[in-house]
């Protein structure tokens, strides 16, 4: 049959019977995702072929399974050993928690495996050697399990170009847990992570080829540390090195300051996505007003809009793309932990209070000195007396 592409998703299959693709050998692509296969319904001869003097009993073309959304908690560990061509398997949205050795010999035997796709399987942790021999992975798909760090496994995935570990429980990526090094990683997704708090000092420093990187909607992360992506020049130590990202999306987290040295090529890159986070509008954060804005202006104006102040309180609510606009200069806190950014109004305030003072100092000084011309003297009697009165000449007294 010239059958390349069968879809049986959707259809509550339950069991399948053995050799029943046997016929099938230009199939290249079979889904049998969504229905209500459990590991006991899935034996090796399930996908067994015609003889071949070659290989066993291939389906020799099948490059692409699909098995998520079934009812599976483990594999045979020869479940493939008729699929010398696969390439793509997906098991997501198994109920797997564990995969178990049966699992790992079974995934880890797929040679030529180029695209897993593991997300919502409830897994804790990945085996260390699971991806020890399928060396070409390129495409790892981890989303939504429960790993409270990055894999260890990892550093066998050398291969990988395109990785997810969105909505996992990891609270840090630090010194110690950061990502081991995969020279060849391009895409990363670290996105709705609830439990991510801090990316320290390197946590991306093995990951040199890195192009699109999206960290967004973590509401509890508030730290990102300026020398996350940097690492040392492999023939110059003492020189500095960043990964060549064009695209950076950060939008949707707590963060309040962005360090200009996190990366360098800000004006080469294509995409800067800083929406919706509690920025600090102080002198920390100048960079952002006077060299970042206008990058993103210039390339995605489409997402200028909300890139707000969140402090300090009398810069609350206000657009950066308004100060940018406006020329404003954000100062920082003084020594006292003071913020002088009213200063302008307080000090015009006190030029004022000194302007009327004067005028007003002298104006009871002449009061005091001159008695107001004449109407208050010394305040005695007699003085009182000498004011209206003077001695009348003899003549007059006749």
């Amino acid at each position: 049959m010239n059958v390349t592409w069968l879809d049986l998703s959707h259809n509550e299959i339950a069991t399948v019977k053995t050799g029943c693709f046997t016929n099938l050998t230009l199939l290249q692509v079979l889904d049998l995702s969504h229905n209500r296969l459990k590991s006991e319904s899935l034996n090796p001869d399930v996908f067994a072929g015609h003889y071949s003097t070659n290989e066993y009993m291939p389906l020799s073309k099948l490059r692409v399974l699909r098995l998520g959304a079934n009812d599976l908690h483990s594999l045979n560990p020869d479940l493939f050993e008729h699929l010398p061509a696969l390439e793509e398997l997906s098991l997501e949205l198994n109920p797997f928690k564990v995969i178990d050795q049966q699992s790992e010999i079974a995934i880890a035997s797929i040679e030529r495996l180029v695209s897993l796709d593991l997300s919502y399987m409830e897994l804790e942790d990945i085996p260390k050697y699971l991806f020890h021999t399928p060396r070409g992975l390129r495409y790892l798909n981890l989303t939504g399990n429960l790993l409270q760090e990055v894999p260890a496994a990892l550093s066998y995935a050398t291969a990988l170009a395109w990785l997810s570990l969105d909505e996992n429980p990891i609270s840090s990526i630090v010194v110690g847990t950061e990502f081991p090094s995969l020279k060849h990683l391009t895409f990363l997704s670290l996105s709705y992570m609830s439990q991510l708090k801090v990316i320290g000092r390197g946590a991306f420093s093995g990951l040199e080829s890195l192009q699109e990187v999206h960290i967004t909607n973590n509401p509890h992360l508030t730290y990102l540390h300026g020398h996350a992506f940097v690492r040392n020049d492999t023939d110059n130590p003492e020189r500095l090195d960043w990964p060549p990202v064009k695209r950076l999306y950060l939008h949707n987290n707590n963060i309040s300051y962005l360090d200009s040295q996190l990366l360098v090529q800000w004006d080469t890159m294509n995409v800067i996505d800083i929406r919706a986070n509690p920025w600090t509008c102080d002198c920390t954060n100048r960079w952002v007003l006077l060299s970042l804005l206008p990058i993103i202006e210039r390339t995605t104006p489409a997402i200028l809009n909300n890139i707000d102040c969140k402090s300090p309180s009398q810069m609350a609510g206000l657009s950066m793309i308004d100060l940018e606009h406006k020329q404003t200069h954000l100062r920082c806190p003084d020594e006292a932990g003071n913020n002088p950014s009213n200063d302008g109004a307080l000090l015009m305030g006190l030029l004022i209070g000194v302007l009327l003072a004067i005028p007003l100092t002298a104006a009871i000084w002449c009061v005091y000195k001159r008695g107001c011309f004449g109407l208050f003297g010394s305040g005695t009697p007699a003085a009182y007396s000498r004011a209206f009165y003077s001695r009348t000449t003899l003549n007059e007294e006749f």
